[in-house]
């Protein structure tokens, strides 16, 4: 018989998870939010979320933009992918904004009414994190994910630019 452990994973909250409803594309999207908020939103890896129910891993196209700053990291989410929905309670959402990092609220609020004047945003919206049992899967593997691509880029700036010592 199988254990179910009593342990809640650890994971970080994000500060802000903003819902997107869209008709425009996803580079669209990202062009405009880039222009509207001063962000540098760039395609990485697509985000692997698993699903429990397939006991598979779905891809989700995944942008990613790292304010200094802020100190923070914003994370734009595709919500629906070949194998289904990152948040099938929140179909209504093309697209999820996550921000991690020490970013104020009133940027949050500004961010937010920016991405709102787009043309062809028709919502943009916070949602909140708490009722959400299915969200703390998603910020794990978000969190893991962001991991790797930041342990990637240092490799990769260190292979570019090698320090003082190895040369």
């Amino acid at each position: 018989m199988a254990r179910k452990s009593r342990l809640d994973p650890a994971y970080e909250q994000a500060d802000a998870f903003i819902g997107i409803a869209t008709n425009l594309t996803v580079t669209q999207l990202v062009h405009f939010i880039n222009r509207e908020t001063m962000l540098k939103l760039v395609r990485e890896e697509d985000l692997p979320v698993y699903n429990e129910k397939t006991d598979k891993l779905n891809y989700f196209r995944f942008y990613y933009c790292e304010d200094v700053d802020f100190r923070s990291d914003f994370c734009l989410i595709a919500n629906q992918s070949d194998g289904g929905f990152v948040l099938p309670a929140h179909k209504q959402f093309g697209y999820f904004l996550v921000i991690h990092g020490a970013i104020p609220a009133e940027k949050v609020k500004h961010m937010m009414v920016q991405i709102k004047s787009i043309a062809g945003v028709q919502l943009a919206a916070l949602i909140k994190q708490e009722p959400l049992p299915a969200l703390s899967p998603i910020l794990q593997d978000l969190e893991l994910h962001l991991t790797d691509l930041k342990k990637e880029k240092a490799e990769l700036n260190k292979r570019i630019m090698p320090s003082a010592e190895e040369q």
